[in-house]
């Protein structure tokens, strides 16, 4: 077996993937918030219904408490009120989706700060941790403008991750067949 060092190419294709994403976001902010919130109320809805289940099955070999039922009660009810109710669901979104947002903004700096003389590319995520904090903020300070806001985050993130996928070398092990 040998050491191969050649490019990430699938981290190269998430981040070009991210950088379409986001521009499809910013050229229909309206119809991409709605949908936003249904997928999120799909997902809810699933993630409830996954929880009910896993309750009555394995209440008594794992011992799980009416609290995870009860989770798994809210999962559902969020979920069918994001699905039938999506335009008012998506006004919540941008909030939640800022807290985030800053979070991850906030670690991105530290790690480029962190990282700044043994990283090739930290610039890129600095200014991609700059990017996620103003659009964080941006998220609480003008939800309505949550989608295009979103867009840009994504595509920062798709610049970072095309560098990275470009310029950070992966390591991947090549077998020989003798």
């Amino acid at each position: 077996m040998d050491i191969k060092v050649g490019r990430n190419w699938g981290l190269f294709a998430a981040g070009i993937a991210l950088i379409i994403i986001g521009f499809v976001l910013l050229m229909v902010p309206g119809l991409t918030l709605v949908s936003i919130a249904i997928i999120a109320g799909c997902m809810f809805l699933a993630a409830g219904i996954v929880d009910a289940y896993a309750y009555f099955r394995y209440r008594k070999t794992e011992g799980l408490s009416g609290w995870a039922l009860a989770y798994a009660i809210c999962d559902i009810i969020l979920g069918v009120l994001f699905i039938v109710h999506p335009v008012a669901s998506a006004v919540v979104i941008p909030w939640v989706c800022g807290i985030f947002v800053v979070a991850y903004g906030i670690f991105e700096i530290a790690a480029a700060v962190r990282f700044r003389g043994e990283m090739s590319g930290w610039g890129w995520v600095l200014f991609a941790g700059i990017v996620s904090i103003l659009c964080g903020i941006a998220f609480f300070v003008a939800p309505g403008t949550f989608a295009l806001f979103l867009g840009f985050f994504l595509m920062a993130r798709g610049v970072q991750m095309a560098v990275f996928g470009v310029s950070m070398p992966q390591a991947t092990i090549v077998a020989h067949n003798h």
